[in-house]
């Protein structure tokens, strides 16, 4: 039959008591090994349901998602004005929230509903929640309200706003999740249900939205369940996004975007940020989901730097200012013949002001812009870097840090047009002066330049033994920074890697260039799904490089009797059904001792479990 609190409100305690009275009865059954385990395993995940529902602030009613209508949240906000000035959103839930339900242990929502007729927690408004509001319990109550009010202002809708806010409408006296894979499902389908998220982005240039888990997981289930995603940030960091804009500062966010990194994300509690870690790789993986909310946020600021033009009262430097960074904005997600429109409508303020250095900085820009336009326009983009080369290097001299960042631009498009020596040169320099600034922040740039030099090292057909050689150091010395920066399991650490196996390979280290191509595959399924590019193309150059190594990689369909004729040093890998099977050919007189040190290898490398079978064969 239905569920009690389908047809009837009940209390929290009334709930609890239904609840635990189907689980001791569920443990008695499974006790006397009772045969209706059908009925009593139904009855458990009911109690595990009822916990979730409690914990959602929905228990003793129908699962209704009730929202706080956007009046009363700014009525709330009236009403207590002394006591929320200064305090964070986990402050206010402490100090106020929990104080006003102490006595009921409902949530904000059932208490108000519950208040009786006239009384003061009455007159606020709860509905059907139509709008999720992500934030973090950091952030400056007041200012999340501001940021609301600015949303709902440039949003106005056809009718009222009624916002899931978890302080108001999550019951705050129960600790922590007792089932997080139910509660989850149940969150999914809340949030599915509203239909519309808005993630609050505090402060602008680094906001702590991006390093928090939970925050994390309510965009996670927002993107699963293909709702409205909205952006917003409240008046007083817009005009600090503004100023940044104007003082050409606006790719501060640009710079912190690249560095997201979502695995790295806390929570107050570690077992949340556990199930929330593991869920995310089980189902979408950290890579993706860090470049879905980058994508997400650069359109934003996108969006919020190209209404900064539209501003009155900048100043002509400013405008030039505003300009440069809606361009780089523009082209970062993708829009490139708009942010060339952009840039060269800077260009052309810059020549009438006769300011050099903005239009070279604008030359740069419009070269990465053709670059990024494909192979027909690289000439174009070499040209106008170029131009922005000289008039730099005039001005501000030739080891001038941003010269040497326009010079290395300048070096990419010289290698994609296939122009290896003249590249070379230029990125050895570049190499040179970024080193002496690597405290500016410049380690990424040394790790790319270094990955760009070891390329070129190794594109003849023949690379000689000194080449060779310099090219390994180069990707080490990239290895090394990328470390630094990501971490060891970062997209880019593995992509060094793969490098490094490549250059190891050609100068006849087998072993060595196994092992990265191992670890590099290692941190792609870490990042990646199984069928995804990266890991396919891993595991694929791990064959080729086997086979080119002089070594034996078959399969099933492969194999003829006596076709093969092995040497010692071979290694032989066979794949027979659904066993894959590894099998060493050597001359030692230990066969099992060499057996079972190559294998622990491949365990520890993570290609297979532990439980291997080690056997020898003369």
């Amino acid at each position: 039959g239905p569920l009690p609190y389908a047809t009837a409100r009940l209390t929290k305690s009334e709930s609890l008591q239904i609840a635990h009275q189907n689980k001791h009865e569920w443990y008695a059954k499974r006790k006397s090994r009772s045969a209706r385990w059908e009925t009593s395993s139904t009855q458990f995940n009911l109690y595990r349901v009822e916990i979730c529902l409690i914990i959602l602030g929905l228990a003793g009613s129908s699962p209704v998602r009730l929202g706080i209508s956007f009046e009363s949240l700014r009525q709330f906000r009236d009403d207590h004005f002394r006591e929320l000035v200064g305090k964070t959103t986990g402050q206010v839930r402490d100090d106020l929230i929990k104080r006003l339900t102490s006595a009921s242990q409902l949530s904000f929502a059932e208490f108000c509903t519950r208040t009786p007729s006239g009384g003061q927690y009455s007159q606020y408004d709860f509905g059907p929640a139509n709008l999720f509001v992500s934030h973090a319990w950091d952030y400056n109550f007041l200012e999340l309200v501001a940021a609301i009010e600015d949303f709902v202002e440039q949003n106005p809708g056809g009718g009222t706003y009624f916002l899931w806010i978890d302080i108001f409408v999550v019951n705050q006296h129960i600790p922590s999740i007792p089932d997080f894979p139910t509660w989850s499902d149940v969150f999914k389908s809340t949030l599915r249900a509203v239909g519309r998220a808005l993630f609050v982005l505090l402060p602008w240039d680094k906001p702590i939205w991006a390093r928090r888990s939970w925050c994390l997981f309510e965009f996670f289930v927002a993107c699963s369940c293909r709702i409205d995603l909205d952006f917003v940030i409240p008046r007083t960091e817009r005009d600090r996004f503004v100023q940044s804009l104007c003082a050409n500062a606006g790719n501060t966010f640009l710079r912190v975007a690249a560095k997201i990194d979502l695995a790295k994300a806390e929570a107050k509690y570690q077992s949340d940020r556990d199930h929330i870690n593991h869920l995310v790789r089980k189902n979408i993986k950290f890579a993706v989901l860090n470049s879905k909310v980058v994508e997400q946020v650069r359109i934003f600021f996108m969006t919020e730097a190209v209404r900064a033009l539209r501003m009155v009262g900048l100043s002509g430097e400013q405008h030039m200012n505003v300009l440069l960074n809606v361009a780089e904005f523009q082209m970062e997600v993708g829009e490139l013949a708009d942010a060339e429109n952009t840039i060269r409508a800077h260009i052309d303020e810059s020549e009438r002001a006769g300011d050099d250095i903005s239009e070279a900085r604008g030359l740069e820009m419009l070269g990465r812009i053709l670059m990024r336009q494909g192979p027909e326009q690289y000439e174009a983009a070499r040209q106008q870097l170029d131009r922005s080369v000289k008039i730099q290097s005039r001005i501000l001299g030739d080891d001038d840090l941003r010269v040497a960042q326009t010079r290395n631009n300048l070096a990419s498009v010289l290698e994609k047009l296939d122009n290896d020596e003249w590249a070379l040169a230029m990125y050895q320099k570049c190499l040179e002066i970024y080193e002496a600034h690597e405290f500016e922040g410049k380690v990424e740039s040394i790790a790319n330049i270094k990955g760009n030099i070891g390329n070129i090292l190794m594109k003849s057909e023949h690379p000689n033994t000194n080449d060779l050689e310099r090219a390994r150091c180069m990707f080490v010395g990239a290895l090394v920074k990328f470390v630094q920066i990501y971490g060891r399991n970062h997209e880019k650490v593995a992509i060094a890697r793969t490098r490094l196996a490549r250059v190891l390979s050609m100068q006849g280290k087998c072993q060595d260039a196994f092992e990265e191509l191992w670890k590099s595959a290692k941190i792609f399924r870490h990042n990646f799904a199984e069928d995804h590019h990266r890991v396919v193309g891993t595991f694929e150059n791990m064959r080729m490089f086997l086979t080119n190594a002089n070594e034996v990689y078959v399969e099933e369909d492969c194999l003829q009797p006596g076709e093969w004729r092995f040497e010692t040093g071979d290694i032989v890998a066979l794949q027979i059904g659904d066993r894959f099977v590894v099998a060493i050919v050597t001359s030692e007189p230990q066969v099992s001792d060499v057996l079972a040190h190559t294998t622990s290898k491949l365990c520890a490398f993570g290609c297979f479990s532990s439980d291997i079978n080690v056997s020898t064969s003369s």
